[in-house]
């Protein structure tokens, strides 16, 4: 029985030794800045994005006045612009917090803007081959695609055109700026087409960052709905209608919102073309 109670104590005393020499070596790792904690990563720089360029649309041949919404964007150093020989870069005049979008939170309208100003050179093709980059200490945003047209090109809308005793006259050829103030806002396009004749209308607005989803409807003059488009294939959110008129006579063409939105960052660019 001694020696079982002798063998007992000693388990415990090398049971106990060992701890020890844990502890005495946890302490000296300690003592040396050996056993400290991994440092926790620095934060990496977040890049600034571009969520939007109002208004929508840049003509060639003189100085425009934009706004540039986006996240991390008050930082920037520069404004530079793609797709064009030589480079050039626009003017920033003012930088700072933007306004609240009703309905929308910061990550899809950003709530930083930056003033900018630019000129293009008359000979700038049309189309979205030129594109928007902020430049900054924490990185290069993602070109943000800019619509070019010629001089004279773009148009305003003239409110008001909320109904079709009211629609607004369309210009064939040229591409009208507007937009849906209210949840409630329809916009209305009286145009005339000749028999056989094929109307082609085309919304760009998801494309180039602006929060409508826009849906096209036509009708004819006394209100009967002909066709509409949502959401054309190759366009993402925006529209595009083709409708070859059976006969001679007024139509209606009307841009409406899909969604229950509307507000600053809900306009479009409207294109309306005719062709036999």
């Amino acid at each position: 029985m001694v020696e079982s109670e002798n063998t007992a104590d000693n388990s415990r005393l090398w049971s106990t030794g060992k701890t020890l020499v844990c502890l005495c070596a946890a302490a000296l790792l300690s003592v040396h800045g050996l056993a400290e904690s991994p440092k926790p990563e620095a934060k990496k720089p977040t890049p600034p994005a571009i969520a939007m360029v109002l208004p929508l649309g840049v003509e060639t041949g003189s100085r425009q006045k934009l706004t540039l919404r986006g996240l991390n964007v008050t930082n920037a150093t520069a404004v530079r612009l793609t797709g064009l020989t030589p480079a050039q870069t626009a003017e920033i005049k003012d930088r700072g917090a933007a306004p609240k979008i009703d309905g929308f939170d910061a990550q899809r309208v950003g709530d930083q803007r930056l003033e900018i100003e630019l000129s293009l050179p008359a000979n700038t093709p049309s189309g979205t081959n030129i594109a928007v980059v902020v430049v900054s200490p924490d990185g290069d945003s993602k070109p943000f695609p800019l619509l070019v047209a010629a001089a004279g090109q773009l148009i305003g809308e003239q409110e008001p055109n909320n109904g079709f005793r009211e629609a607004g006259a369309l210009n064939y050829g040229k591409t009208v700026r507007g937009a849906l103030d209210t949840l409630t806002d329809v916009d209305v396009f009286g145009c005339e087409l000749k028999a056989g004749h094929t109307l082609r209308a085309e919304v760009m607005a998801d494309r180039l960052g602006a929060t409508l989803d826009a849906t096209l409807s036509l009708y004819d003059a006394k209100g009967r709905l002909l066709t509409s488009n949502d959401d054309a294939k190759g366009v993402g959110r925006d529209s595009l209608l083709e409708f070859k008129a059976p006969s001679a006579g007024r139509y209606l063409l009307a841009v409406s919102s899909v969604t229950e939105k509307a507000g600053a960052a809900s306009v479009y660019l409207l294109t309306v073309t005719t062709a036999p």
